[in-house]
């Protein structure tokens, strides 16, 4: 991946572009640490000491022991905590955030049944917290319910099962009792935000607390829903927590599927407020278990969100109005990339210009393999169901993977060689490759002089993700990874992960995401496979691997994959939203299921292995991009659809012109025109030759023997074009702009006559920035960011001093060029990555 030695004006407009911190930025909220000097204190007591006149900006803590703390807690004596951190709602660390919501969403549910009556049965709030500091679109709260009459209370039953069928029941004829999908009018929708409003102005006090099992059943006997939900503190010694709002009736369930979150001490905060909409909404998988009504939507969502102030709000509207103008998916059709369609959700359709884009995000991550030495292997779609069993992705993964079977296989209750057999006749879609690999791993006897063996691959995978959940390219069914998985000795995993962590910058930095990633370590979580010394294994040499990275990094607890921890990458896009793409995940797990061994050196130490004189390999799973399908997403929304060259699905357009009515000038023009298209699309053959012979022959060598350079291009002759009395100049010139064409190579009668093509550059006045490479980005000061189009003047003025003089005023119309001309810049454009 080289880069071109900046020009010296290229290095003004770096100065000019170069991002400062703003007045309005300083001002913005930050976290706020303060000593805790004693004990028994309410948290808002220290606040209020430490900063009286901002303590309004702060809506939650956490002390230095990472105990989460509502503001009106009271701090615990025994508590090794020395300091706590008062958290703003723009904090990195999310609970103030989710606390303001979930608070908030509680406020929804009470206007809910003010204004939708009490025929409401709601179930438990969600809330997804932003990606990066600031609200995006999917952030907010969210409440799902149903419109249905309360039904007759049910008994407990003498233990829990019975208790669990008896709400079944009481679920099964609320659902059976429903004859119409729910709907919501859009008056009643400004009246909830009204009433919310009306909430918060009041200022009433949130109490959380804990009740009986049977006390809690006696509030909540009316809904099934909640009763469903109070399934998940059965056991719970504590008993089972309430939120109640003081001077109302108000009393919902504490949800526990929501991440770590406290409430706020009061309603007051909350002081704006937007209904995001209403849709029906399929069952959630806690109430799947009915069996029925799989196929219909007979609940209602509504998504709501809430800030402190109508300036958050107004400033979140504006935020969202640009967004949705760079919305991948708007982009995705625009640019004729890819579609959905109802045949197969979550699969998307890849159109041509959609393919030229993923081959060319490929070609950086194959380059990498070239020099960070990986083999690019295939391996299989579907494998036996006895093979997940082996990994164990068949009793940790199976809800999430598609399984297979051939028309031909008899139906499983007609099967006649019993469970056995059938089994082995049912096949599951892969989600991931690492068993694959394994397997290949495992085909030949392993020598240490092998390892490490770097194995990567590029084949579809399936998952089974939930048809609510699926979204354009950022959730799919069908995706593709930058997957690998490298088996190593234990003495190489520091070496082999830091050569990850360089693979991924400088992938980044070519993508112009630059230095924009974080590093989070994953560790054991609660449905974990194998030994617990291992996984301590594998997290000291994660963290000392991190260590000498010499990156900041941040621990997650508890989120690593089951079968071992893992290094994710969160990318911050042009927006500041992160998004999980790459991850690096230590195995002890699979070489062990996989019985997978290498000689080791005479006299060497051994592990594991299965015979003498061998050890057991480490396994690390790595993808840089991860997903090829969100990244694109990603890349689309970060540059708008306006591509650097290389990356370009459109790199360049012939445009004919005709200013003369002899149809022999009309005819030498149009010929003129497909030469061009033809040398610069197809390596300087014409068509025919081509279809004749499209590849390189011996008699193509030049006199020293050098094969000539096979570059070609993204070169479009649309057939429109050719037709003389089609549109003016002027308008395929702006058709030209808005398909975002990097250049337009205009051919007509002089051109014809000098063999030549007047070269125009987009107009990119309405591009984004594009950060620019690593090596820039060392330059004092923040990241700095220029236009495509300065980057690529860059490189034409130091590919070609001799067209532009010192002096050189940037423009549009770039002036006369040969083909060979052409071929050459568009040759270092595309191999520069600008």
């Amino acid at each position: 991946m080289m880069q071109l030695p900046l020009a010296r004006h290229s290095l003004r407009r770096f100065k000019l572009n170069i991002r400062t911190v703003t007045s309005s930025t300083a001002r913005r909220n930050v976290p706020r640490t303060v000593p805790i000097h004693a004990r028994h204190a309410t948290v808002a007591q220290l606040l209020n000491e430490a900063a009286s006149n901002e303590a309004g900006a702060y809506f939650a803590a956490r002390d230095s022991e990472g105990v989460p703390f509502s503001l009106s807690d009271t701090l615990s004596a025994p508590s090794k905590a020395t300091s706590i951190t008062f958290l703003p709602i723009e904090a990195e660390d999310k609970l103030a955030q989710r606390s303001f919501w979930l608070s908030s969403a509680f406020m929804l549910h009470a206007a809910m049944e003010q204004v939708l009556g009490p025929n409401i049965l709601t179930f438990m709030p969600t809330v997804t917290s932003s990606l990066g500091d600031q609200a995006d679109g999917a952030s907010g709260f969210t409440y799902e319910a149903v419109l249905a009459a309360p039904t007759a209370p049910v008994e407990q039953g003498v233990d829990m099962t019975e208790t669990k069928r008896n709400i079944d029941a009481m679920l099964a004829r609320m659902f059976a009792s429903l004859h119409s999908a729910p709907k919501v009018k859009k008056e009643d929708i400004a009246l909830l935000e009204k009433c919310i409003k009306r909430l918060g102005n009041d200022g009433l006090t949130f109490t959380k607390s804990h009740v009986s099992w049977s006390e809690a059943w006696a509030l909540f006997a009316h809904n099934p829903l909640k009763l469903q939900a109070m399934l998940a503190y059965a056991d719970d010694a504590q008993g089972v927590p309430l939120v109640r709002l003081e001077k109302t009736n108000f009393v919902d369930l504490w949800p526990w599927n929501v991440d770590e979150a406290v409430l706020l001490r009061k309603t007051k905060p909350v002081k704006a407020v937007k209904v995001l909409g209403w849709s029906a909404a399929s069952l959630p998988p806690e109430l799947s278990g009915i069996g029925l009504l799989q196929n219909t939507q007979p609940m209602l969502r509504i998504r709501a969100i809430s800030f402190p102030s109508n300036a958050a709000l107004q400033a979140y509207n504006t935020s969202i109005a640009e967004s949705e103008k760079s919305d991948h998916r708007l982009l995705g059709i625009a640019q004729s990339l890819f579609f959905s369609h109802e045949s197969s959700p979550g699969s998307p359709f890849v159109m041509p210009h959609g393919m030229r884009l993923i081959r060319k995000v490929e070609r950086v991550i194959r380059d990498l393999y070239a020099a960070f030495g990986y083999e690019e292997v295939q391996t299989p779609q579907l494998y036996r169901s006895t093979l997940w069993k082996q990994s164990g992705h068949w009793d940790k993964y199976r809800e999430d993977m598609f399984s297979a079977k051939g028309f031909a296989d008899e139906p499983e209750e007609h099967a006649s060689c019993g469970a056995h057999d059938h089994q082995a006749n049912l096949f599951g879609l892969k989600p991931m490759n690492c068993p694959g690999h394994c397997v290949m791993f495992a085909h030949q006897p392993r020598s240490y002089r092998e390892l490490p063996l770097r194995l990567a691959e590029f084949s579809p995978l399936h998952r089974n993700e939930a048809s609510g959940a699926l979204s354009g390219l950022t959730r799919v069914r069908r995706f593709h990874q930058d997957d690998a998985h490298v088996f190593c000795t234990a003495d190489q995993v520091g070496t082999e992960i830091q050569a990850m962590l360089h693979m991924l910058a400088l992938a980044y930095g070519v993508f112009g995401f630059g230095n924009r990633f974080e590093l989070v370590l994953s560790t054991r979580p609660d449905n974990f496979i194998g030994d617990i010394g291992l996984w301590e294994q594998a997290e000291d040499s994660l963290k000392q691997a991190l260590e000498k990275s010499g990156r900041a990094w941040a621990l997650n607890q508890g989120d690593g994959a089951f079968y071992g921890p893992k290094i994710d990458i969160r990318l911050v896009d042009a927006m500041g939203r992160k998004h999980q793409t790459a991850t690096i995940q230590l195995d002890f797990q699979l070489p062990e299921r996989f019985q997978l061994e290498y000689a080791v050196p005479e006299g060497g130490s051994e592990g594991q292995g299965t015979h003498t004189g061998h050890a057991r390999p480490v396994m690390i799973h790595r993808a840089i991009l991860g997903s090829f399908e969100r990244f694109l997403a990603i890349l689309l929304e970060q540059c708008r659809g306006w591509w650097p060259f290389w990356m370009s699905p459109r790199q360049a357009v012939v445009i004919p012109t005709f200013s003369s009515t002899d149809t022999h000038v009309q005819d030498k023009i149009l010929a003129h025109a497909k030469h061009v298209h033809h040398a610069l699309s197809h390596g300087g053959k014409t068509a025919d030759d081509t279809k004749k012979r499209p590849f390189l022959s011996p008699t193509m060598a030049d006199h020293a023997l050098q094969v000539p350079t096979r570059s070609r291009f993204d070169v479009e002759l649309p057939t429109l074009y050719l037709d003389p009395s089609g549109d003016t100049l002027g308008k395929k010139v702006r058709q030209a702009q808005l398909h975002r064409y990097n250049f337009m190579l205009i051919v007509g009668e002089q051109e014809a006559g000098q063999n030549t093509v007047s070269l125009r550059i987009r107009d990119e006045r309405n591009a984004p920035a594009w950060h620019t490479s690593l090596e820039a980005e060392n330059m004092q000061g923040s990241v700095p960011k220029a236009k495509v189009q300065d980057m690529i003047l860059d490189a034409m003025q130091a590919t070609f001093p001799d067209k532009f003089a010192a002096d050189w005023t940037p423009s549009v119309d770039l002036g006369q060029w040969s083909v060979p001309e052409l071929h050459r810049l568009f040759g270092v454009l595309d191999a520069l990555h600008v």
